[in-house]
């Protein structure tokens, strides 16, 4: 908003500009005097208008440092009137009283006298009342002048008369011309206040948002942490029991809790990796997939609960087997698929749920996707199609059945960080069809390893020495349950000082380490034992994180404190198996 502070800053700013301009006049007025009259009338001149000038530069002076002030723009005005009709006054009043008594000076008083009305004319005026107070009394002088000379004939007196006419025409636009320069000041002064404002809240917003991503980033680690921990404990059981001879009912089931607790890991990275899906930045784990098979798996999953509900559950794949098998990450097409199932069940009374995939080779070799999930329930408007896609945003019925409104929003971003697309529309007679498309290059329905999950295998060298410290005992009895079937000798400490001082008493091969201890954590552990091994001469024991903490920031933490490298929880069997037999085929005897 404009302030009338900012026009009293700017018309003082603009008679400073005019100083220079009029002091330099003044001290040729002194000269001229001197010269043609003497030196007493100079200094008469010289000494009234300097004098008139330090007030009226007082009066700038104070204008523009205290603009805000009571009454400022009051006192400007009347005080700048007052001293310009004073100078201005002085000027004509000077002039006619040395015409009186130095009549044969006429010749140089008319020159300065047009210098002067220029020159007063033509300086800044903040009121009507300060231009007719500069141009009046010079202008009168003039025209007394003009009339009284013997000599003048009227040709002569219309000439001055004209003349004076131009100089307060000019005069008069010079001061509009001001206040349109004050204006655009003014403006200007207001345009540069809101950049400021506007950066100063950008600043404020960059500094929130900052906050806010550091808050993101804790939340998430935490989020990590804490639903890792215990899916880390479940799946690792459930490598255990596979690995185990069981009836094959029950086989069936432990494979099926595996199966769920494999889509639950991948729904929570994809959750956690949703904001760098949305920028753009996402790392994708492109690898091949069989998407029938998936599909297949993903319905075997669900039926059960689907069942529960009094719904069945139908699925239609339309295309050769083959074109299901392309290069994709498997985990944001499941989260698609999940999350699509998820709403169908919450929006869905009775009837049928369809899940349907279409696979179509294109002419460059690519296989264009298209999967579907049809409900029943009561459909979506067709002005909220769009919307309900944004995050936080869902219809009554979502809020009813309790969905927090990220679930489309994640489907969004996992597509399109796969450069498809999702949406909706109106099923044929009640409920409505959300639709996921996308294309992917062609790959063997062999290498679709998740498929067809294999058991440990008991094949690493009985020798081998690991040490693992983990504070959890749940974490803990399933490292052991694990080594055991691997044959291997492990010792189990609870926390990162207990790891330190173990390897200062033995010899280990192996070392995994978590990173979230109580007493010493894992970083500050692996960070002692690297000083101590070069302090004391000791050989390299390999030192590999096993945390739920998998961040790009915590791996380069990791490796900065000396950590050979990282395995994630919850435990991949075949990257810890391959661990195993790396650290086995380079362990130097005791």
């Amino acid at each position: 908003m404009i302030q009338k502070a900012d026009y009293i800053r700017a018309y003082a700013d603009r008679y400073r500009d005019m100083f220079a301009v009029r002091l330099t006049t003044i001290v040729a007025v002194i000269l001229v005097a001197a010269w043609v009259l003497d030196w007493g009338w100079a200094a008469n001149f010289g000494l009234i208008q300097l004098g008139l000038y330090v007030l009226l530069w007082r009066t700038v002076e104070i204008a523009r440092t205290r603009p805000e002030a009571p009454g400022a723009g009051r006192r400007f005005r009347l005080r700048t009137e007052w001293i310009t009709l004073g100078l201005a006054s002085h000027n004509a009043v000077y002039i006619l009283a040395a015409w009186w008594v130095r009549p044969d000076t006429i010749d140089y008083l008319r020159l300065l006298l047009a210098g002067n009305l220029m020159v007063g004319a033509l300086q800044v005026h903040i009121s009507r009342r300060s231009f007719l107070a500069a141009v009046a009394p010079p202008s009168i002088a003039a025209m007394i002048i003009a009339a009284h000379q013997p000599q003048a004939t009227p040709t002569l007196k219309f000439a001055v008369a004209l003349f004076v006419l131009g100089i307060i025409a000019a005069a008069w636009r010079q001061w509009r011309g001001d206040r349109e320069t004050v204006e655009l000041m003014v403006a200007l002064t207001e345009r540069s206040r809101q950049l400021q404002a506007a950066l100063g809240q950008a600043e404020t917003d960059r500094a929130a948002a900052e906050r806010a991503n550091k808050a993101k980033s804790r939340f998430l680690a935490m989020i990590s942490h804490e639903v890792r921990t215990p899916l880390n404990v479940i799946l690792g059981l459930t490598e255990v029991l596979r690995g185990r001879r069981r009836p094959k009912a029950e086989a069936v089931i432990i494979d099926d809790m595996a199966e769920a607790g494999g889509m639950l890991l991948r729904l929570l990275n994809g959750a956690l990796d949703i904001s760098k899906i949305e920028s753009g930045q996402s790392d994708l784990q492109i690898g091949p997939v069989d998407v029938a098979a998936r599909i297949e798996a993903i319905a075997r999953v669900w039926r059960t609960r689907v069942a529960e509900l009094g719904l069945t559950l139908e699925v239609v794949l339309d295309g050769d087997p083959a074109d299901f098998a392309v290069l994709t990450d498997q985990a944001r097409v499941e989260q698609v698929l999940i999350n699509y199932l998820s709403n169908a069940l919450k929006l869905t009374p009775a009837g049928t749920i369809r899940l349907v995939a279409q696979a179509r080779p294109q002419a460059d070799g690519r296989i264009a996707l298209s999967l579907e999930v049809h409900d029943q329930g009561p459909g979506v408007p067709e002005d909220q199609r769009e919307r309900i896609f944004q995050p936080f945003e869902q219809l009554a019925a979502g809020r009813a059945a309790g969905g927090a409104g990220l679930g489309l929003a994640l489907c969004r971003a996992a597509a399109e960080g796969l450069g498809g697309s999702v949406g909706v529309r109106p099923a044929e007679g009640a409920g409505a069809v959300f639709w996921f498309r996308f294309t992917a290059p062609r790959a063997p329905v062999e290498a679709d390893a998740e498929a067809a999950p294999t058991a440990p295998t008991p094949d690493a060298p009985p020798a081998l020495r690991v040490l693992a410290a983990e504070d959890h005992p749940a974490n803990r009895k399933l490292l052991a349950l694990l080594f055991q079937s691997f044959g291997l000798d492990l010792a189990l400490v609870e926390n990162g000082r207990k790891a330190v001082d173990a390897l200062r008493a033995d010899r280990f091969d192996l070392v995994l380490m978590d990173a979230m201890m109580p007493v010493m954590d894992g970083v500050e552990a692996v960070r002692l034992i690297r000083a101590e091994e070069a302090a004391e001469g000791r050989p390299r024991t390999p030192i590999h994180m096993l945390t739920a903490n998998v961040f790009e920031d915590d791996v380069a933490r990791y490796r900065a404190a000396g950590a050979d490298g990282v395995l994630g929880k919850p435990i991949q069997i075949g990257a810890l198996q391959a661990l195993l037999e790396q650290t086995a085929a380079s362990a130097v005897p005791a």
